[in-house]
C-alpha cells in the first residue's frame, strides 16, 4: 500500500512539473508556444522544459519554429512600459531582450526599480515608526501604573522609595523613546516626500 502511494506521489510530482501533456505535444503549434513563452520573458533554454515534457510521449518540438515565435513574443515583453512595471514590482532584471529593445527596456526597468526602492524604504520606515509608537505607548502605560501605585494607600516607605526610582527610570526611558519617535516620524515624512518625487519623475 505504501509503495503504491509513493508511486502515485512520484507520478503526480512529475505531472505537475510537466509543461505540456501528450495531447498538447501532439497538436502543438510551436510558433504560438514560442510566442507565448517570449511574451512571458522566457529564454530559449525554456524550450528544454517542453522538450522534456514531450519526450516522454515520443514527440520532439520544432525548435526553429519555437525560436521564431519566441523572438516575436519578446517584442511584446521587451516594451518600455513592461520594463517599468517589472522594475516597479521588484522583479529582478531579466536579460532576454535583444537590440535595439535592450537599452530602452533596461532603462525603464531601472526607473521602475527606483520607484520600488523608494516605496520599500517608506514601508520600512513606517514599520519602525509603528514599533516605536508601540514602545512609547507601553512605557507611558507602565509609568501611569507606577504613579498610581505610588500614591495609593497601604504601601511601605521601602516600596514607595522603590517606586520613586522606577518612576524616574520610566520617565527617562520615555523621554528617549519619544525623541526616537520624533526621528522616525521625520524619517517617514522624508521617505514619503521622496517617493512622491520619484513617482512624479517617472510617469510611464
Amino acid at each position: 500500500m505504501i509503495r503504491h502511494l509513493v508511486h502515485i506521489t512520484v507520478l503526480f510530482s512529475l505531472a505537475s512539473c510537466a509543461t505540456m501533456d501528450k495531447d498538447e505535444c501532439r497538436v502543438a503549434d510551436w510558433y504560438v508556444i514560442g510566442y507565448e513563452d517570449g511574451a512571458k520573458g522566457h529564454s530559449l533554454s525554456y524550450l528544454g522544459n517542453h522538450r522534456k515534457a514531450c519526450a516522454s510521449h515520443g514527440i520532439a518540438p520544432d525548435s526553429e519554429l519555437y525560436e521564431q515565435g519566441r523572438l516575436a513574443g519578446l517584442n511584446e515583453y521587451c516594451t518600455r512600459q513592461n520594463g517599468f512595471e517589472l522594475g516597479k514590482s521588484g522583479s529582478k532584471f531579466n536579460p532576454v531582450c535583444l537590440p535595439p529593445l535592450t537599452k530602452v527596456f533596461k532603462q525603464a526597468w531601472q526607473d521602475g526599480r527606483e520607484v520600488y526602492d523608494a516605496k520599500s524604504k517608506l514601508l520600512a520606515s513606517e514599520r519602525r515608526l509603528k514599533q516605536q509608537q508601540k514602545l512609547v505607548d507601553t512605557l507611558y502605560q507602565q509609568l501611569k501604573d507606577s504613579e498610581a501605585r505610588l500614591i495609593s494607600d497601604g504601601i511601605s516607605s521601602k516600596q514607595r522609595r522603590a517606586l520613586l526610582v522606577e518612576v524616574k527610570e520610566l520617565n527617562d526611558e520615555l523621554d528617549i523613546a519619544e525623541i526616537k519617535l520624533t526621528e522616525f516620524q521625520d524619517r517617514v515624512t522624508y521617505e514619503r516626500n521622496n517617493l512622491e518625487e520619484v513617482e512624479e519623475r517617472y510617469r510611464y
